[in-house]
């Protein structure tokens, strides 16, 4: 009996040590039984279970660190962690200070008392990425795929990167949605790897600031009578990057380019932007700096902030028109293209192949197989690099959607190379041949001229001769042709 009674002792003298010791008590019970909070132990306590301050855009925020995941912690979560503290191990004594008295104990003046912690951005390294899910992370590699517990990861993350799904390997087994970029790559070989070195790219959440270019989707086939091509698929395209990385969505019908506040949604963790159905008349000059020298987000009635290039987000832009540029070098390094096969329509959508809508009705196989396709997607690009594809129609089109489609035509079949030709002369013919462009002037008509010479890389030239103007585009003889 009596040894029992040892054993028992020594079990609550244990728990009084978990207590005071393991835990750290953060009061006293005075003789009277006057129960006294000890704010700065408090601290301590709070402290212990990963509560902690870090500078964010909003300014000085308290935030708990778990596992190297981190979440913002407002006040009632460090209340909550008290009391449950305190009731597991039957404190109601010091339960019921607490709560006499919590706005004294847990205010923002107080949370100030915590210790301060940088927190990085959670990117990619130059040479991983990671994806992460409930149940684990995955870090990709060029040659690797590995599950790593949070409790071993080498960075802390953000909790809004989990996915809120577990992962699971695929094991071999194909996806659907594979399918259905080969469908949009035009059920061709070469395409598909550059679509999926593009789906890396976007995945990879590193920013190389000497390759920093944004993705546009365009139809292969573009209608300009008016109508827009519905249904290609661009928009199913990046809805699926939505699944895996941090997506802000802008619709592009609505873009107010002088607007302050257009990338108010914006915040630090966004990974990929999308300008989806941009107009025909949008520009991609227009986000250039954006592209290559950061974001600046302004929000009404709060302090703006700057992200910087290397943890910018990265751009999409998704039409049913050519997009406009400045031409030149300046413009081609801060795009890649993307021509959509049009394989699907308003008249044939993927649920006619697949049989179900796609995310809305997957099973836990399906997302397994997915997430694969991505995670292939990223080795594709750390292989090969960002692929930029061959156009098809783009040269085409840009130029179409530069001039008209009945100036192509004309140009195409009545114009010849390196060979002076009377301007006037040639507007008077063209107008004769389409008078539905009888509206199109002299000056119009030499901006044409020049278009067309820029997009065939012909150079144009002009002059004045005996009273006539008279142009001509000459053949531009590559250096490797000379020898």
């Amino acid at each position: 009996m009596a040894e029992l009674e040892i054993k028992s002792l020594a079990k609550d003298e244990n728990k009084k040590n978990s207590i005071e010791k393991g835990n750290m008590p953060f009061w006293t019970i005075a003789s009277d039984g006057k129960v006294k909070i000890k704010q700065y132990e408090l601290t301590k306590f709070l402290e212990k279970g990963g509560f902690c301050k870090t500078a964010t855009k909003n300014g000085i925020s308290v935030v708990r660190v778990e596992n190297n995941i981190v979440s913002d912690a407002p006040d009632h979560e460090m209340i909550d962690y008290i009391k449950g503290f305190l009731t597991s191990n039957k404190q109601a004594q010091v339960l019921e200070a607490f709560s006499t008295g919590v706005s004294t104990y847990i205010n923002k003046g107080k949370n100030n008392l915590l210790r301060t912690v940088q927190i990085p951005i959670d990117k990619d390294p130059k040479d991983e990425a990671w994806f992460y899910y409930k149940n684990t992370a995955v870090k990709v590699t060029m040659g690797n795929i590995e599950e790593v517990e949070y409790e071993h990861l080498p960075h802390k993350i953000w909790d809004s990167r989990i996915l809120k799904r577990d992962y699971k390997p695929a094991n071999g087994l194909a996806s659907d949605f594979y399918k259905f970029m080969y469908n949009l790559a035009g059920q061709n070989s070469e395409r598909i790897i550059a679509l999926m070195s593009i789906f890396g790219y976007l995945l990879h959440r590193y920013q190389n600031t000497s390759l920093t270019r944004a993705v546009i989707f365009v139809d292969e086939n573009i209608s300009f009578d008016g109508k827009a091509n519905g249904g290609s698929g661009k928009t199913l395209l990046t809805e699926a990057l939505s699944k895996m990385r941090e997506l802000v969505g802008m619709d592009g019908k609505n873009i107010k380019t002088g607007s302050w506040f257009r990338n108010q949604r914006i915040t630090p963790t966004t990974d990929l932007v999308r300008y989806d159905d941009v107009q025909r008349d949008f520009s991609l000059e227009t986000m250039y700096s954006m592209i290559t020298s950061g974001v600046t987000v302004e929000r009404k009635y709060e302090h703006e902030f700057y992200i910087r290039p290397e943890n910018a987000p990265k751009f999409i832009v998704s039409s049913n028109y050519p997009v406009k540029g400045t031409g030149g070098s300046t413009d081609e390094r801060r795009r890649c293209e993307f021509e959509v096969a049009n394989y699907y329509s308003v008249d044939h959508q993927p649920k006619d192949d697949f049989k179900k809508n796609f995310f809305s009705d997957w099973n836990s196989d399906e997302w397994n197989t997915f997430d694969a396709l991505m995670m292939d997607c990223v080795q594709v690009y750390f292989q090969k690099g960002l692929i930029i594809p061959d156009p098809i129609n783009l040269v085409k089109n840009k130029l179409i959607n530069d001039t008209s489609e009945e100036f192509v035509s004309y140009m195409d079949d009545s114009i010849d190379f390196d060979k002076w030709i009377d301007k006037r002369e040639c507007h008077q013919s063209f107008l004769e041949k389409y008078p539905i462009h009888k509206d199109v002037t002299s000056h119009q008509f030499t901006k044409w001229l020049k278009a067309f010479a820029s997009h065939k890389q012909l150079e144009y030239d002009d002059k004045s001769s005996g009273g006539k103007y008279i142009f001509i585009l000459k053949t531009i003889k590559m250096v490797d042709d000379e020898k």
